[in-house]
């Protein structure tokens, strides 16, 4: 099985002060001490991102990166005299997430593996789903807001019922254990989650414009909440509500959705790369375009490096021919054991991952366990130079 964790991130630039590139968005607004109002301009990366169930990133399947363009007068117009769901979802920014879904979908057709969309809550919205049911595609997704469910049509307004409180109130099906890993300066720990699950029906929303000249069809879909009862003193406690239009028919269905999710910080990992590793953000070329050639690029490059971070982990015997070049675990053999005597057969892959987290500085005594993405992208930086001075030397 492979999970397509489809994300949107944005990458921050600059602020107006600073004029180095044009055709750039506006990411957010805020206050400053000396102007009203400060714009962040950047760009949108939208990217659907491939992890097995064990946890191996193996690609980018899909990626759309654009400068935020200001909505139409109309639209604004719309927006102001109705509700959001008045403005046709080809004009909202949201449209890339069918757009990503139709794409990977059609990447996959072929594919003998199970294949589900997983989304945060930014996916938690009626057409996405909707579009999931259309095209029979597996999606699993985190709440965002605690809508109105169940209703016999779309215009009713007696029993109105909710789904964190339909969820809530069924009864606990058993105790689920996280781990919780070190974030924002506070250390790691074990959440001990009640869980309960159960199905419902999704109604269409009862202002959508296309409600006017179509029959929307109600979803029937699946909630798996979990939630933290005791959490530690001055912790938040943790609380998931995922929804998905796969069956849920007993705890381990359940448990299988929630380990599915818990796969997110794969995603955090990767923008550590992409933004502290790679540090694309302190990139400054002169156009948008350029930029958003460059982040290509660097998402690539990103993906290797976490793929050979865990690789090496996953499988440490196979061979370093399928991951890095001759000339590359070459130079590398030279430069850690100090000869230019090569064995006959090339060394494992966790040998070679391990050397090149040495030029980043990973000292590899006893206790320190395998090497991360911090020691591997300093080292893969140095491991370049090295081969291109190789390289130049044997050209000569």
């Amino acid at each position: 099985m492979i999970l397509l964790w489809q994300f949107r991130t944005p990458a921050i630039f600059r602020i107006p002060v600073i004029k180095k590139t044009t055709g750039l968005g506006v990411i957010a607004k805020h206050n400053g001490k000396n102007v009203k109002v400060i714009s962040s301009l950047g760009v949108i990366m939208h990217t659907t991102f491939a992890v097995t169930t064990g946890g191996l990133p193996i690609g980018i399947l899909n990626q759309h990166i654009s400068s935020r363009k200001p909505p139409s007068a109309e639209i604004e117009e719309k927006k102001r005299t109705g509700h959001n769901n008045n403005v046709p979802i080809e004009d909202k920014e949201s449209i890339r997430w069918l757009n990503s879904l139709k794409k990977t979908q059609d990447a996959t057709r072929d594919s003998k593996k199970q294949i589900v969309t997983v989304c945060d809550r930014e996916g938690d919205f009626y057409e996405f789903l909707e579009c999931a049911h259309r095209l029979n595609a597996d999606v699993l997704v985190r709440a965002r807001g605690d809508r109105v469910i169940n209703k016999s049509t779309t215009y009713s307004e007696k029993n109105k019922e909710h789904l964190w409180e339909v969820i809530q109130e069924l009864p606990c099906q058993g105790i689920l254990e996280v781990n919780i890993p070190t974030r924002d300066q506070k250390p790691a720990r074990t959440a001990q989650l009640e869980t309960r699950f159960g199905t419902f029906i999704m109604n269409p929303p009862k202002n959508h414009f296309r409600s006017k000249t179509e029959d929307l069809p109600n979803l029937n879909l699946s909630a798996v909440y979990v939630v933290e009862k005791n959490p530690p003193e001055g912790e938040e406690a943790l609380e998931w509500m995922l929804l998905t239009n796969l069956p849920i028919n007993n705890f381990e269905d359940a448990i299988e959705k929630v380990r599915w999710y818990c796969l997110r910080w794969r995603i955090e990992v990767f923008h550590k790369i992409l933004k502290s590793g790679l540090h694309v953000e302190q990139c400054r070329l002169q156009t948008a375009d350029r930029l958003v050639r460059y982040l290509t690029v660097m998402s690539i490059i990103a993906w290797r490096i976490y793929w050979l971070t865990l690789i090496a982990r996953t499988d440490p015997d196979l061979s370093c021919t399928s991951f890095v070049a001759e000339e590359e675990w070459k130079v590398l053999y030279s430069r850690i054991k100090k000869t230019k005597s090569y064995p006959k057969e090339p060394p494992r892959i966790r040998e070679v991952v391990r050397w090149i987290a040495q030029l980043g500085g990973f000292l590899g005594r006893k206790g320190d366990g395998e090497p991360g993405v911090i020691t591997l992208w300093r080292g893969w930086k140095r491991l370049c130079d090295l081969s291109e001075g190789w390289n130049l030397a044997l050209a000569d």
